[in-house]
């Protein structure tokens, strides 16, 4: 299976940096502009199956970056956020992998749940702190 990657949001060198990661992996990469974020992650990636939606030019805007990947192992994975921090990438909050469960959420979608989740890990590691001071 030949591994993907969707990038949201990247601009600057953290969009070069991780290209060029990309490429040294062999990784095939779409940067997904604005015009695209409602259209399905499934459909971007080429999956069978998952069709393209008519252009919309008045997608709402991401605050920070989001990755979905599709087609890596786990080694290979660790391999490549291994390597996205060696060349100083940095932190990318928002990952996901693509499953049978997101292939037809739009970007949009997927952006919101993944911010829905972090802000619970937050709540959650907010209440284990207060819990251990007390």
């Amino acid at each position: 299976m030949v591994s993907c990657a969707l990038l949201y949001n990247f601009t600057g060198k953290k969009a070069e940096m991780t290209k060029m990661v990309c490429m040294m992996m062999n990784i095939r990469f779409k940067s997904v502009g604005q015009e695209d974020y409602h259209q399905p992650l499934g459909a971007l990636l080429g999956i069978e199956g998952v069709e393209l939606k008519e252009p919309k030019a008045d997608n709402a805007p991401m605050a920070e970056e989001m990755l979905l990947l599709h087609g890596f192992g786990a080694d290979k994975l660790q391999k490549f956020l291994t390597a996205l921090q060696r060349v100083g990438v940095g932190r990318i909050d928002l990952k996901a992998m693509l499953t049978e469960n997101n292939r037809t959420w739009s970007g949009l979608d997927l952006y919101e749940e993944l911010c829905k989740e972090r802000d619970a890990f937050k709540k959650l590691e907010e209440e284990k702190r207060q819990q251990k001071q007390q």
